[in-house]
């Protein structure tokens, strides 16, 4: 079951999508992270080791690219974040928008994750 708070931030997620302010997969998020087009990364919790070491790697490529530290965070499943972007499940989303961004990074650093 998740909380308000997180369906909160799902929701957020799929206003982006829909406004095409998202890039959704593993092999499409490393070309925009290498490309340097990401603005935040959030990969879900259950994400496969091997997928996480190729995201981070595009991420660090990414960041020397453009000289600036991507935000990434780890949040929910690979099926809530799917179904949040009305796709199947996504093991990682990057935000391409500044704005969308900033309030999802701002969402994400004030949810606290009941235990």
């Amino acid at each position: 079951m998740t909380t308000d708070a997180e369906q909160n931030i799902l929701r957020f997620l799929g206003l982006a999508a829909r406004a095409g302010k998202t890039v959704s997969g593993t092999g499409a998020c490393e070309e925009t992270l290498r490309a340097g087009k990401a603005k935040l990364l959030i990969v879900a919790k259950d994400i496969a080791r091997n997928s996480m070491d190729k995201i981070l790697d595009a991420a660090s490529a990414g960041d020397s690219k453009t000289g600036k530290e991507l935000s990434c965070y780890s949040f929910s499943t690979t099926e809530m974040l799917g179904y949040a972007i009305g796709k199947s499940n996504r093991a990682a989303i990057v935000i391409t928008d500044e704005g969308f961004a900033r309030k999802l990074e701002e969402m994400l650093d004030n949810y606290k994750e009941d235990i």
